[in-house]
């Protein structure tokens, strides 16, 4: 067995036991790795580990018979990689509830790319869904990779956008990859899984509840250099990962469609904000995104250089 594909049983076992708490979890594992030779089957320390977590043994062992049936429930090719996996994307490192592992099916080099979340809600209008397809073509054109949540509406507009045009795209989702939310997109996760990536950073004997959707979006947020938010109600999804993103100082587009529909106030909170962009058409989206990541870069060595200055003061 793989190394990181038994690290992650290990510590996916001790999450189950510990009852989804990722805090527990990883509290135990990290000390594991002091006391124990992680690299060992996990039944050979069943003791050890219960006494970790302040288990009985028992439980311990039904939580990891649990964890290697579902390990054995992945299908194709998946990538499971740690944070100090030279194929770990470095940009999901500097924001909060970082995941241990990262459960990958297809191509696992698009984290490497410039992503960019076309995201929105679950019932678009007639014109969300247009500049949806549009928005995702014309970053698809502009060399970034879409990616999107797999959820109904918006999302899958995105998902499938791209992939009609042959391009790649990345979905990121809420649920463990032997899973699927909505089950109706069961056939269309696989289609991505084979032409594009699949992301999750749940582990396959996961217990999915509804605030893992929003871990779901942070993730997504975190893996993106940028957000647009094509059509949204308040308090949506998109919106809360509209909040996540400038929490991660990540890059923020909506539409000026959305400012001037007085129904939902939403784009009102993030106007004035910095690294926050409304835009008129979906062409327009990548050269924007473009302009805007230069300025930052810019910025970012100018403040560098004073910072340097100020040190022979």
């Amino acid at each position: 067995m793989d190394w990181e594909v038994r690290h992650a049983l290990n510590y996916e076992t001790l999450l189950t036991a510990a009852g989804g708490s990722e805090a527990k979890a990883g509290e135990a594992f990290d000390r594991a790795k002091e006391l124990l030779d992680i690299n060992e089957p996990f039944d050979r320390n069943y003791g050890e580990y219960a006494r970790l977590l302040d288990l009985d043994i028992a439980a311990v062992r039904q939580a990891y018979e649990e964890n290697v049936r579902a390990f054995g429930t992945l299908e194709g090719k998946v990538w499971i990689i740690n944070r100090d996996s030279p194929l770990w994307p470095r940009q999901v490192s500097m924001f909060a509830y970082i995941p241990r592992f990262l459960y990958v099916q297809g191509d696992v080099n698009l984290l490497k790319q410039p992503i960019v979340s076309v995201i929105g809600t679950r019932s678009p209008s007639l014109e969300g869904r247009k500049l949806a397809y549009q928005s995702s073509l014309a970053l698809a054109k502009g060399n970034f990779v879409v990616a999107s949540g797999l959820a109904l509406g918006i999302d899958a507009i995105a998902h499938k956008s791209v992939l009609s045009e042959g391009e790649k795209t990345i979905a990121v989702i809420g649920t463990p990859l032997n899973q699927t939310y909505p089950a109706e997109h069961k056939e269309l996760q696989q289609i991505i899984g084979e032409q594009g990536a699949v992301v999750s950073r749940f582990g396959p004997a996961t217990r999915t509840q509804k605030f893992h959707f929003l871990l779901r979006n942070r993730l997504m947020s975190a893996l993106s250099l940028a957000n647009v938010v094509v059509e949204d109600r308040d308090g949506g999804g998109a919106v809360r990962q509209a909040s996540f993103a400038l929490e991660q100082k990540r890059l923020l587009f909506f539409y000026q469609q959305s400012l001037d529909n007085h129904a939902v106030l939403w784009p009102r909170q993030f106007l004035g904000k910095e690294r926050v962009y409304v835009i008129k058409k979906p062409a327009n989206l990548p050269g924007a995104i473009t302009k805007a990541v230069k300025g930052i870069q810019k910025t970012a060595k100018e403040l560098q250089k004073i910072q340097q200055l100020e040190l022979f003061d």
